[in-house]
Formats: C-alpha cells, sequence, structure tokens
C-alpha cells in the first residue's frame, strides 16, 4: 500500500469527520471539507492569493442546509508556525454565544492579502531560506457558527469555534468541519498548482461531464466484489523541481504528487497513492482499485491530487450505478 507522508506544507486539519470510526476516511458521509487550495501555494510578500475550497454535504438527511464560510482575515506568522497559537487572537474579534454568519465570509472562495513584511516579521525560522507564514480558517457548518470560549486550562488547541442548530444546540461532527490552510511565503520561490490530465477507469479516459456508470455490487460484502483499476494521469510538467529537498550531493529533487480519492458510496482500496516520488519520479503503477457501490443509484466520486509544497488540484465525477 502506498501512502503519501504528512504534508509540511499547505496542509489541512480536520476537527469533524464521520463520526464512525469504522468509516474510510475516503467515504464522503458527513459535512466534510475535502480540500482547499490557493492560486499561489508559494507567494510573494504584497501578493493577493486567492483561495477555493472543495467542500460536500454527504448526510442522508439534509434538513438544514451545509454552509461554508472563511475567518476574514488570515494569521500571520503564528508563534512557533502552530496554528492553534492564531486561536487566542479570536477573543478579541468574537463574542461568545453570538451567530457569526454575518462577520464571516461565505462561498467557495476567498481572497487575501499576503503581509509585505510576512518574511521580515517571520520569528523562529527552522533553517534555510527565509519565509513568512499565513495560516486560513474555513468553517462547514449545517448550522450557523458561534465562538467557543476556552475552558480555563483547556489545551491550546482546543476547538474555538461550534455549529449551532436553530434552537442553538451544540451539533456534532456529522454537521461540522473546521480546517485550517497554510500558505508560504518566500522571495525566491514559487510553486504551482498540479494539473490533472485525465481520470481513467478501467484503463479508459473518464469523461467528466459524462462520468462513470458500473454495475453495482450485488455481494453483502463489498470487499468480496470485483475491482476496476482507477487511476488519475498528471503531466510530468506538473512534478516541479523542490529546492528545499536535496539528495546527498546536494541536488535538488522533484516534488513528490499523491492523489486522494473520495466517494460517497462505494470504496476503494487506498485512499492515498504517491504518483510521482522525488527521485524516481513517476512510479509504474499507480492505480487503485475501485470497489462499485453495494446499492443502485447516482454518486459522486473526486480524486484529489496533491504535492509536497501545498499545490492541489481536484477533479469531481459522478457515478452512477445501475
Amino acid at each position: 500500500m502506498r501512502r503519501a507522508p504528512t504534508l509540511l506544507l499547505g496542509a489541512l486539519a480536520l476537527w469533524g469527520c464521520n463520526s464512525n470510526n469504522l468509516t474510510p476516511v475516503s467515504l464522503v458521509q458527513s459535512v466534510r471539507i475535502l480540500a482547499t487550495s490557493a492560486d499561489k501555494p508559494y507567494a510573494l510578500p504584497g501578493d493577493t492569493v486567492t483561495m477555493q475550497v472543495l467542500a460536500f454535504d454527504g448526510r442522508a438527511s439534509q434538513l438544514t442546509p451545509m454552509g461554508v464560510w472563511w475567518l476574514p482575515q488570515p494569521c500571520i506568522d503564528p508563534p512557533g508556525d502552530a496554528f492553534y497559537a492564531c486561536f487566542p487572537a479570536f477573543a478579541e474579534s468574537y463574542a461568545p454565544g453570538v451567530d457569526l454568519t454575518s462577520q464571516l465570509v461565505p462561498g467557495p472562495a476567498f481572497s487575501f492579502g499576503m503581509p509585505s513584511d510576512a518574511i521580515a516579521a517571520h520569528s523562529g525560522s527552522r533553517g534555510g531560506e527565509p519565509y513568512g507564514l499565513a495560516v486560513v480558517f474555513t468553517i462547514a457548518c449545517a448550522g450557523h457558527v458561534q465562538y467557543l470560549s476556552p475552558a480555563p486550562g483547556a489545551p491550546p488547541d482546543t476547538l474555538p469555534f461550534g455549529c449551532f442548530d436553530a434552537a442553538n444546540n451544540l451539533l456534532g461532527p456529522d454537521e461540522f468541519v473546521f480546517a485550517y490552510s497554510l500558505v508560504y511565503a518566500f522571495t525566491d520561490r514559487t510553486n504551482a498548482n498540479p494539473v490533472i490530465q485525465s481520470i481513467t477507469f478501467g484503463g479508459s479516459t473518464v469523461d467528466p461531464a459524462v462520468g462513470i456508470t458500473v454495475e453495482h455490487c450485488t455481494q453483502s460484502n463489498i470487499d468480496k466484489c470485483s475491482t476496476t483499476a482507477l487511476d488519475t494521469i498528471v503531466p510530468a510538467s506538473s512534478d516541479e523541481t523542490d529546492p528545499g529537498d536535496l539528495d546527498a550531493n546536494g541536488n535538488p529533487l522533484k516534488e513528490e504528487i499523491y492523489v486522494e480519492y473520495f466517494l460517497t458510496a462505494g470504496k476503494v482500496k487506498n485512499d492515498s497513492m504517491i504518483l510521482y516520488d522525488p527521485a524516481a519520479g513517476l512510479l509504474p503503477n499507480t492505480s487503485d482499485d475501485f470497489y462499485a457501490p453495494q446499492s443502485p443509484g447516482s454518486f459522486y466520486l473526486w480524486a484529489v491530487v496533491h504535492d509536497n509544497r501545498g499545490g492541489v488540484a481536484w477533479q469531481q465525477v459522478p457515478l452512477v450505478a445501475n
């Protein structure tokens, strides 16, 4: 099984995923943020950066629709580069027990300016080239958002926001996700998002407008169903040189690129597959095993491609099981 290592740049953390620990991460059955991207994963000081979020409501019952919001100000250069070091400042901007809808930025896109002094103001550099850091927070909630004052002595990463219904009841993880994204600033480095050339299914290219049609699995155990090869094709031009990753001789290596799969029914054998290795390049076998849904219906599948420097791209594909 090929697994991508933890992202050091452009990481996404989620509070609130599927409440059933036995449910694969790839199966979307709740309110989810599947990915965020920046048009400039490495920005220059003074650049305007535009973020996009891929969020989906996979709940079977959606009496209250899911909303997506961004905190209006990114957190710049938090102490120790820790996302939770941004949390204490929230108490100055948000009052507990108040519906924050009017104070948040709604929708799938958000833009901010990377401060011109982001690099100069950064402290606690971990070595290497000087850099700055912006932490951007995204919320998906099937209700409204309120600020939660931390209790005395609470851990520093205690969740600072909650999702509430119309009766002001705190909702659970199936209705709420709080996520952060990291955007770095350099003076001498750039990074482009990877490109998804195509998705293939059973060796054939998938038309994303048409999608994938399969016969549903009739086995009671999905692991006993037959599988079809699922792959994501990323051109070699997306595998950029990474000047921050050097081999034993001091030569820069390439990026690592991997794909994550998400679906609303069915199963993939591996939640993620590495496509490009920093030293070896394109790997010879990058296909995953896809198991068809166990009931007929219309569903969705997503391929989300990451590089190890915060670059992200995704493609949504309709999935029909007959």
